[in-house]
């Protein structure tokens, strides 16, 4: 009968089982990553200190109040649960400081300092395993009473127990011998160690180095994910080599047979020259910057796969992909060409090769015809499981910039990967210079590559530090589909442009406006000048009315469209004209992506400056200083033709760097410095970062549309009803991503809010026409002006 401690980590599960297993993930995701050193440290040291993190991180489990709390009654379970004393994380991570510092005692390479900031980084990421990192100033205080709690914890163990436990710990390479003795020296020693490291917290932000933010946040990451894999998914995937040749393209392309005219000829031409540059793996950070419409998906994928393949030849590790987009609205529309593409030559779906993630993302993971159970499928796509994954701004730079346990759950698995960076120009510039920051680390320290994808190139990395995939300029220069017509001298009421509007009976129109209310107000007078069909869009119509919209734009079935931006970077809908109310120019050249992409009859983008009775549309969406920046340039000409707009914009984005502030961008450089993760003064913690800014409260609307919605919303409220929080979170996650496509959210400050029902706003499918307009959809009363 083999050796057991009788301790239990889980009910069913011995605690040294549980130590034992997450210590051999943790390290396997290590080793599945290329980094050599971080930091001060080495690879060895940091494989030392994740190993030493793993061990520790549940040993508080062995006290008697835990193990008593784990075999009681449910009600006399939610008593001890509530006892500090029953809590484990505290008394694991003291005993981490200590076995840290035993560990590295004598590494000659390493100066005091430096080994009490390794047994902090254990310290600090087991003690906040179950939740989110906090600022390191608060972190590194253990008072008299933590002290008491401590030792009071440490009497309840049962020595016998503990004595099995560390014997076979100390079999699978725990270094030092444990006892009740030990482990009051262990909070005593911590608590003074603890005072040293304040100090030299305080002057941390003088390094001005991002190196230790990422080393936390790589050893906090593979720490919590082994820890709840090793929980949670009863067979732990084994990540296999998996070939995906770049030539996956070329057989996609050439089973689409595309027609062989002047644009496709062009996208060929640059498909190729992408394809043919040499390859320098030292060289980690690209531009692949063309005008829309010549196939920068297709390109940029393809070079990722050969990029993937030469460095598994070179380096001997397999990089996953991570293809990164701003919106929702394009990533179905990406996801599904690179499923084509895949799907044509042969390649399994399974989840383990191809991943989609956002927040409306199905819970559901495939690999060789076994489907995981919801809760195990949940762990492996927010672990970003898989070989390519397609995912959000907001899931990748919320996993860069965070505080919180679930992101940084797969922060592990940035390095060492391609990041392609689609619609980059969708970053606000607020963020570049944090961005920069970040990105360069991240390729020079976690040996990640970077690929900037778009058609306006932001200049968050400069130029000379990219590696160009095309000559932009030599693109920019041959096109000649649109042009764009200014007519921003006078500001127009919505009323006085419409009496202006001259429609071509054999064109198509886009109207793209700045707000909700003035894109709903520009259909009526538009439907009433024309009496013709318009489809219109913006973000309170239902997704899934939305989609079924842009299809039929595709179509070519209806001619006039009105929309606000959301139709902007990336969605595959062509027009012959565009209207443009006024905006940034990045926004203004986006627009134009949506006029005459496939070199029909030559096309116009006409940017008109729109207001209502107080101001202009554009003031309630836009930053005051990019709209002067873009006027003023504007301001020099009549007519901007496409080839100009490589210069054009080049001047722009200079304008920009020259002239806004970088402020918001070094508040959060000095958070990293300073591991400030969470902030209880006036100064930003990190997590303060959000990538996309709420304009305003909302709130989210359930619209009963059609028979599916209403059976959805009669699933959503039997689910409600289901006491078991997990139980009810993998119901839910089931109905998630169908559920969402009937939700609008709207601000909070209209005045016909819908009844609340479970935290949503609920419209019934027989109030529908107090809150509903099938055409125009939510309708908000009061004098808010909507946003897109």
């Amino acid at each position: 009968m083999s050796l057991s401690s009788r301790l239990y980590s889980h009910p069913d599960k011995p605690l040294e089982v549980h130590l034992i297993n997450v210590t051999n993930l943790a390290i396997k995701n290590l080793e599945d990553t290329p980094v050599k050193n971080l930091y001060v440290f080495s690879r060895d040291k940091i494989k030392r200190i994740v190993k030493v993190c793993s061990l520790c991180h549940d040993l508080g489990k062995a006290t008697g109040y835990f193990q008593k709390y784990l075999f009681s009654e449910e009600k006399e379970q939610e008593k001890l649960k509530a006892m500090e004393e029953t809590h484990h994380s505290l008394l694991s991570s003291v005993i981490s400081f200590f076995v840290a510092s035993k560990e590295f005692e004598d590494d000659k390479d390493l100066d005091r300092e430096q080994k009490l900031l390794l047994s902090f980084i254990a310290y600090l990421s087991i003690k906040r395993h179950h939740g989110d990192l906090e600022d390191i100033l608060i972190e590194s205080i253990l008072d008299d009473g933590d002290e008491e709690l401590l030792n009071k914890q440490i009497d309840s163990i049962e020595d016998d127990k503990f004595s099995v436990l560390v014997e076979i710990l100390k079999n699978n390479d725990l270094k030092i011998d444990l006892n009740k003795a030990i482990l009051r020296e262990c909070v005593s020693y911590t608590k003074e160690h603890l005072v040293k490291l304040r100090r030299k917290f305080r002057k941390i932000e003088e390094e001005k180095n991002i190196e230790l933010y990422l080393l936390m946040n790589l050893i906090f990451s593979l720490l919590i994910d082994a820890d709840k894999n090793e929980v949670g998914i009863k067979n732990i995937l084994e990540r296999k080599k998996i070939e995906i040749p770049y030539t996956v393209v070329d057989s996609y392309k050439a089973n689409k047979g595309f027609k062989n005219i002047y644009i496709n000829q062009l996208r060929e031409e640059a498909y190729r020259e992408v394809l043919n540059r040499d390859l320098d793996l030292n060289q980690k950070i690209y531009s692949l910057n063309l005008p829309t419409g010549l196939g920068k998906t297709f390109a940029s994928f393809a070079f990722a796969l050969k990029l993937r393949d030469r460095i598994y030849r070179e380096k001997k590790y397999i990089p996953r992909i991570i293809y990164s987009l701003p919106f929702l609205s394009i990533i179905d529309q990406n996801a599904q060409e690179i499923e084509n593409i895949l799907k044509t030559n042969g390649i399994s779906l399974d989840t383990d090769i191809l991943l989609k993630h956002h927040h409306l993302s199905d819970v559901y993971y495939k690999k060789e015809n076994v489907e995981f159970e919801p809760e195990e499928a949940r762990l492996l796509i927010e672990g970003w499981n898989s070989e390519l994954i397609i995912t959000t701004f907001v899931q990748l730079f919320h996993t860069l910039v965070s505080n919180r346990n679930k992101p940084l759950l797969k922060f592990h698995r940035l390095a060492g990967s391609i990041i392609i960076l689609d619609e980059v120009q969708a970053i606000p510039f607020k963020y570049w210079l944090l961005l920069k920051e970040l990105l360069s680390t991240l390729t020079k320290k976690l040996d990640t590559y970077i690929i900037f994808v778009t058609a306006t190139q932001p200049l968050i990395i400069p130029r000379e530090d990219m590696y160009q995939l095309v000559d932009p300029e030599k693109y920019f220069r041959q096109m000649e589909r649109v042009a764009i017509k200014f007519k921003i001298d006078n500001r127009l009421c919505l009323d006085e442009f419409i009496r202006e509007l001259d429609l071509e009976k054999d064109k198509s129109y886009l109207f793209v406006l700045n707000t909700i209310t003035s894109a709903r107000e520009f259909y009526k007078l538009l439907k009433d000048k024309t009496g013709e069909e318009i489809i219109y869009m913006s973000s309170h119509i239902v997704p899934y009315d939305r989609l079924k919209r842009i299809e039929r734009i595709k179509k070519k079935e209806v001619r006039l469209a009105v929309t606000t931006q959301l139709v902007e970077a990336g969605v595959d809908i062509d027009f012959d004209i565009v209207y443009r109310d006024m905006a940034p120019l990045d926004s203004i050249i986006q627009a134009v992506g949506r006029c005459n992409r496939n070199w029909g009859k030559r096309g116009e983008t006409i940017v008109v400056y729109l207001k209502d009775e107080n101001r202009a549309y554009a003031s309630y969406i836009y930053d005051s200083l990019l709209l002067d920046i873009t006027a003023k340039i504007l301001s020099k000409k009549e007519i901007i033709e496409e080839k100009e707009f490589w210069d054009v914009v080049n001047s722009y984005y200079l304008e920009v760097q020259k002239k806004k502030s970088s402020d918001i961008s070094n508040e959060f450089i000095n958070a990293i410095y300073r591991l400030k993760y969470n902030s209880t003064d006036e100064t930003k913690g990190v997590e303060d970062f959000k990538l996309i800014e709420e304009d305003y409260p909302k709130l989210e609307v359930f619209i009963e549309l059609n028979d599916e919605a209403k059976d959805l919303w009669r699933r959503f409220t039997e689910i409600k009803e289901i006491k078991d929080l997990v139980e009810r979170r993998i119901e839910f996650n089931k109905i998630k991503a169908n559920f969402y496509k009937y939700v609008v959210s709207i601000p909070v400050n209209v005045e016909n809010i819908p009844p609340i029902i479970n935290g949503f706003g609920y419209v019934s499918n027989s109030s529908l026409s107090d809150y509903y307009d099938e055409i125009t959809g939510f309708k908000p009363k009061g004098d808010t002006v909507l946003l897109w």
